[in-house]
C-alpha cells in the first residue's frame, strides 16, 4: 500500500527533474542580430562630403568631411568624423579611435577612451605651398586600410552599437568607407569587423 504514493511521488520528482533539465538545455542563447550594408566605397574627398544614416531609417548618424583652409604657406587638409543626432563615436582627446581588426567595442568605453557627439579629426595634411611635395601627414588613420570607426546610437528608445568601416587613400586624399554594422547594445561587446552569421 506505501509502494503507490511513493511511486507516484518518484515519477513526479523524475518528471520535474527532467522538464528543468531539457529547460536548462533548451534556454535560447542570445541571437547575434547583427545588421551590416555595404557603403559601396563612396569617397569622403573635398567637397564631397557624406552623411551617413547607418540603419536607413532616414536620419543622419555620422558626418564624415574634408575641410581645406589655406594661406600662403600652403594647405591644410583635415578628415573629420561628427556623431550627429545623438550619435556617439569612440574617440580620444579630439580624435577619432582607429580600431583594428576584431578590437573590441564595448558599451561602456574605458578611460581614456570615450563616446563623444563632438566632431573628431582622423587625419590631416599640410601641403606647402613653397613645397607641395613635402607634404606632412599627422592622424591615427594615416595608413588606414579597413580601420574602423565604434559607433554608438539610439533608434526607438533601444541603444545599439557598431563599427564603420574605413580606407584612407593618401595619393587622392580621400577617406574611402566600404561598409557598416550594428546591433542591439544588450549584446555585449562587439569585436570590430564582425559580421552577421550567415
Amino acid at each position: 500500500m506505501h509502494s503507490k504514493p511513493l511511486l507516484a511521488t518518484a515519477v513526479v520528482a523524475l518528471t520535474m527533474l527532467f522538464a528543468c533539465s531539457k529547460k536548462k538545455n533548451c534556454d535560447p542563447t542570445p541571437s547575434n542580430s547583427i545588421k551590416y550594408r555595404s557603403l559601396g566605397d563612396v569617397q569622403v574627398k573635398n567637397l564631397q562630403s557624406y552623411h551617413l544614416d547607418i540603419d536607413l531609417d532616414g536620419t543622419h548618424n555620422v558626418y564624415l568631411a574634408l575641410g581645406v583652409t589655406g594661406d600662403a604657406t600652403g594647405t591644410t587638409g583635415k578628415f573629420f568624423a561628427a556623431g550627429i543626432n545623438s550619435t556617439k563615436l569612440l574617440v580620444k582627446v579630439d580624435s577619432t579611435i582607429c580600431l583594428q581588426q576584431n578590437e573590441v567595442i564595448k558599451s561602456i568605453a574605458p578611460h581614456p577612451r570615450d563616446w563623444k557627439g563632438m566632431e573628431s579629426y582622423l587625419v590631416e595634411a599640410h601641403i606647402p605651398a613653397a613645397r607641395p611635395y613635402d607634404t606632412v601627414w599627422t592622424g591615427d588613420w594615416l595608413s588606414a586600410s579597413r580601420k574602423y570607426i565604434g559607433f554608438q546610437f539610439t533608434r526607438d528608445n533601444v541603444p545599439y552599437m557598431g563599427w564603420i568601416c574605413v580606407s584612407m587613400d593618401r595619393t587622392h586624399l580621400a577617406l574611402i568607407l566600404h561598409g557598416c554594422a550594428w546591433r542591439r547594445i544588450s549584446e555585449g561587446d562587439l569585436p570590430a569587423g564582425t559580421m552577421p552569421a550567415s
